[in-house]
Parts: structure tokens; sequence; C-alpha cells
């Protein structure tokens, strides 16, 4: 019998933001269920193939209690203090294909003689919690009755490739290397600090890779949740150089992302580039110049040097360098380099398109406090080479200058949407 991935959980606090996010990025509740005996409760969002369950404590002496202690749910469930993995893979097939010893666990809300195999290396906290699921059906094949929503009407499908991402020496345990080889689809990866990382690769209903979920740990406790749109980047390139009326350079879209995706970045990086681009998409409407701003955009961190100087500069000359290569004018590349400019944060931006770029810029000030977490961490790791005190007082000062404005955004829509959240961030950051 083939193994397949039945579900994948991951702890959050107690009916934590995590659930508003995923409903935010339109997926939509399946189901809702507590686990008497076990100590925990969960809400689950299935796809065609598997489920991923957001799962929280609801009783530490049960989940302590004898019977119960061996799985880990409660180090799992206290994943930010204790550093184990919060995250579980249950399979439906017979896991001895994988050579994986397993214990017979038998919880309380169990039929009687019923029980799920578990995978004895599980014992290391550090490593995922791999079990056998009670069930043995896809969601698609769920009786109607238990089934309930599916993601398609949000266009998704299937769940084709999950990649887990996790510290170095646990990602390559050979438990898990060994399931992965078993199951299709399934990978882990180290990650490049002590966080976990959640990536599920959706198919449209069509069958194609279209949008990417991607979940991240962060040092709040919480999880950063994201909806990544597959076909943004080419998208919006070909339309900004179409509002432009211009033939990008050859080749020049894979140097910019190349060059976004350098080792030194970690927040100004591909995922920096993504998030701008998806904030643009549906305000393109209040650009003057819609194809400068969104190339701006595309080029306004190009280059990124943590301990150089005049990265905004040489951003620009490399934008223009580009115009001229596929034939813009003087005055298109100068609109250009002052909009790259702008994103200095040296001084009030002037003119519709500026107060539009810098405040796409400057969204991530007002994102979730997971994202804002994620950010905060992201920056510091730019600077390791700077001592902790101080980055610390270089990065307050820099922080108190926004929150000392009258207004952190220019534009009324994006002062709507993040200057509250942008404020409290701020007021909460150390």
């Amino acid at each position: 019998m083939t193994v397949e991935i039945d579900h994948l959980f991951l702890f959050i606090e107690p009916e934590g933001p995590e659930i508003e996010a995923l409903q935010r990025s339109g997926l939509t509740e399946t189901y809702r269920r507590s686990h008497p005996g076990q100590g925990t409760a969960n809400v689950c969002f299935a796809f065609d193939n598997l489920y991923l369950e957001l799962l929280w404590l609801t009783s530490e002496a049960e989940a302590r209690s004898p019977g119960i202690s061996r799985t880990g749910l409660w180090e799992r469930s206290q994943w930010a203090r204790s550093g184990a993995c919060p995250l579980g893979v249950a399979v439906r097939g017979d896991m001895a294909a994988a050579g994986l010893p397993t214990w017979d666990y038998r919880p309380p809300y169990l039929p009687e003689g019923m029980s799920i195999p578990v995978a004895c290396a599980g014992d290391d906290r550090t490593l995922p919690m791999v079990f056998v699921s009670p069930g043995n059906q896809q969601p698609a094949d769920w009786p109607a009755a238990r089934r309930g929503a599916l993601q398609r009407s949000a266009g998704f499908g299937k769940i084709f490739v999950v990649d887990l991402g996790l510290p170095a020496s646990a990602a390559k345990a050979p438990s898990l290397n060994a399931l992965a080889s078993t199951v299709p689809g399934l990978n882990f990866s180290p990650r490049p600090d002590r966080g976990h990382h959640l990536r599920l690769a959706l198919a449209d209903p069509a069958g194609h890779h279209a949008h990417t979920l991607d979940l991240a740990s962060t040092t709040t406790g919480h999880w950063r949740i994201e909806l990544i749109d597959e076909y943004l980047t080419a998208r919006s390139w070909q339309r900004a150089w179409a509002a432009l009326g211009l033939r990008a350079p050859d080749g020049l879209m894979k140097r910019l992302l190349d060059a976004w995706a350098e080792p030194q970045r970690r927040y100004h990086s591909t995922q920096h580039l993504h998030e701008c681009l998806a904030l643009l998409e549906p305000v393109l409407d209040l650009a003057e110049h819609p194809g400068e701003v969104e190339l701006a955009l595309w080029f306004h961190d190009a280059v990124y040097d943590p301990q150089g100087q005049g990265n905004e500069a040489r951003s620009a000359d490399w934008a223009c360098e580009a115009l001229a290569q596929a034939g813009a004018g003087a005055e298109v590349q100068q609109r250009v380099r002052a909009l790259i400019m702008a994103t200095c944060h040296d001084a009030e931006s002037v003119g519709d398109d500026a107060r539009l770029l810098v405040d796409i810029d400057l969204a991530i000030l007002g994102a979730d406090p997971a994202r804002f977490a994620e950010y905060d961490a992201q920056v510091r790791e730019e600077y390791r080479w700077v001592p902790e005190p101080v980055y610390r007082g270089k990065r307050r000062e820099v922080l108190a200058g926004f929150l000392a404005r009258p207004v952190i955004y220019g534009t009324q829509r994006f002062r709507e949407r993040f200057e509250g959240r942008a404020r409290e961030n701020l007021r909460n950051s150390d």
C-alpha cells in the first residue's frame, strides 16, 4: 500500500490568530474537534488529498498524563519556550515501509481496541511527531456528513508538495530521510535559523501549481502566514514593461531575482519583493505612472549590502541603465530614479507615485504581529555583525522616528489599512 500524507498539524495558542489569517487568505474552515483525555482541540482546513490541522492545548494535566505524555504533545504545545518541534505528520498506509519503528498510542477518544502507530523517533522532541492516521481516506472521498467544506471555492484542489523546514540537525535525522524517501511529495529542509517552516504547494482544480501556502514560526510564539501567488512576479514584470511601452532587456528579470535572493539578505529578499508587488496590484489605480511605480519596486532594493552605503543610489543606477537600454527617455529614467531614492525614507515623499511606493515599502510596519516579529528578526540577522547594544539603540531610534511622524502613510488607503496596526507594532517593539 502506498504511504501518503493524511494531514499535518502545527501547534498554536488556543484559538490563535493563525485561524483568522488562514481565513483571510481565502481558506474555509472544514471542521473543529476536541480530543477528550488527550488535552487538545483543533480546527482543520481540508484540501482534496490532505488537511492542515491547527492544534492547541486544552488541558495540561491530560496532555502530561500517563499514556499521553510519550507523544510529547505538552512539550510541543510549549514550543516557543521548550524548543520542541511544533509540527506533526500523519500518514495513510503502513509506516513499516519506511523502516520506522513505532509504538502503539491509545488515546481515550479512540474506540476500544484501536491504536495509533507513532514513530519512536518522535521521542526526540526536536523532531516532528510522525504517526499513522486512524483514517484511510483523502478528504475528497470522505462521507458528505464529515467532509464539510474543502478549498475548491478558493480555487485550490490538492496539496502536491509539502516542505517542512527544520533546524539543520533535525532536518538531517535518518528517520526523516527514510520517511521522505517513502512518502511522495514530502521534503525536510534545513533552516538557517532554529525556526520551523511549513510550505505547501497548492494546485488549482486543474492541477497547476498556482499558489504556495507559507507558514513560518516567529519569536512571539505565533506563525506568520502568507499565501504566495506563484504567477505574480511574471505578471507584474510583463505589466510594468507593457505600461512603459517598452521591451525588457533580455535576462534582466532573472538577474534581478538572483540579486534579491543573495545570501546576505534576510528581510530585503524575494519575500519583501513579493509582498510589495502583491500590495501594489490592487491599488495600481492610485498611480499616475503605474509602469514606473511597478518597475521602481522591482529595483528599489536590487542592490543591497548591509555593510555598504548608497544601496538606493546604486539600485537607481541599475534601473536607469536598464531603462536606457530598453529605449526609455530621460524623463522616465529621472522619475524612476526619484521613486527609488524616496525609499531612503529620509524626507517627506513628494508626488502621488512616491507616496504610493513609500507606503508599500513601509506596509511591513503595519503587518500582523507575527509577520512584524519575523521582519524584526530578519533585520537583526542582516545586521548580525553589529553588537547587540549598538544595534538595539539604532533600531529604537529608527522605529521611534516613524512613530513620531504625524502620519506614517501618505495615501488614504494605506493609512486606513495600516496606520493603527503600525503604531501598535512600533509601540510594542523593544
